[in-house]
């Protein structure tokens, strides 16, 4: 994609953190604990000093946290060795809530992408790309399995999921998004939707062969430094077109999501259909998600404006029809 909407992966968890060290975890997310299993704390100015919130083993009161959001302080932050202790106790309380109440799939999500954070991070990292490949596959099959209805707004998702700069937002956010709108577009065999949650996963493997520097340079790219970038979706198909449990398919998305209908795009500059209808429809997503996301070079841009920019580029840079269904699904009510 251009400048205007361009993502990338770091290799370390400290893009999560407002600080190193830490990772920003929502006030919302919280609301069903008890009380917490590890030190929370408050930044109450950039780059100022993180103040303890909540020790280990205190209470957590809705009436405090209630109050945090008031002072615009609903963002809590976590030392990193620490996120995915915390991660997986909002999962199990939000499951067991779910033993006896409603849990709006949303609040579900959210839970899952805390809880499957560190391991993602991780597993991105390593050097064979055996682990994350199947990692990949099951957390598309447990998103398959918690997103796979017509009953699903994005909106909600949009609402509690992640923002941040790191590796398990993006891919958790555009496989989720992924399968809402491949449903919307008419795809509700189970095993597809499985394909694409996970070749989602999997479409940005090729930046871990790009220097984190260039990933997170906080400043316009040289032309040597874009052309670099330019190659990750080549790198991923590279990787994984020798590894059996990766489909044609699942690679066509890791190698074409920014391939563009009137041949603009790359690696290789193909048009219209010549680009598979599963990377057509990453490609809106990848986008939405990218520019709704908070980045080193830019402010995250608001869901709306996202939108705008993808319904000026229908029909040129993405499939008309798949803009208009994720527009449409944004927008319900």
């Amino acid at each position: 994609m251009g400048a205007t909407a361009a993502t990338a992966l770091p290799n370390s968890s400290h893009a999560m953190a407002g600080g190193s060290g830490y990772i920003r975890v929502r006030g919302e997310m919280l609301r069903r604990l008890s009380a917490t299993t590890v030190d929370l704390f408050v930044q109450y100015e950039t780059n100022g000093p993180f103040v303890p919130y909540y020790r280990a083993g205190s209470a957590i009161t809705s009436q405090r946290l209630c109050a945090s959001a008031l002072a615009e302080l609903d963002n809590l932050f976590v030392r990193a060795e620490d996120f995915q202790n915390l991660g997986t106790q909002v999962l199990q309380a939000i499951e067991s809530a779910a033993e006896e109440e409603s849990v709006p799939t949303a609040e579900r999500y959210a839970a899952l992408q805390l809880a499957m954070a560190m391991e993602i991070e991780r597993t991105a990292q390593s050097i064979n790309c055996r682990s994350y490949v199947t990692l990949a596959d099951r957390v598309g099959h447990e998103l398959v399995t918690l997103l796979g209805t017509d009953g699903v707004r994005p909106g909600d998702l949009y609402r509690l999921a992640r923002h941040d700069f790191s590796t398990f937002t993006h891919v958790t956010n555009v496989a989720g998004y992924a399968i809402i709108l491949a449903r919307r577009l008419g795809l509700s065999d189970p095993d597809t939707l499985h394909q694409i949650a996970a070749g989602a996963m999997l479409h940005d493997i090729g930046k871990r062969f790009i220097p984190h520097a260039i990933l997170t340079k906080p400043a316009r790219l040289e032309p040597h430094e874009r052309a670099l970038i330019e190659t990750h979706p080549t790198r991923g198909y590279e990787d994984l077109r020798h590894r059996a449990e990766v489909s044609v398919e699942q690679l066509m998305m890791v190698y074409q999501h920014h391939e563009r209908i009137d041949g603009t795009g790359y690696p290789v500059g193909i048009r219209g259909n010549e680009i598979h209808p599963w990377a057509q429809l990453l490609a809106v997503v990848d986008v939405f998600d990218a520019m709704t996301g908070i980045r080193p070079y830019r402010r995250s841009a608001s869901a709306q404006l996202a939108i705008d920019y993808l319904l000026q580029h229908a029909g040129s840079h993405f499939d008309s029809e798949a803009v208009q269904c994720w527009k449409s699904a944004m927008t319900e009510t």
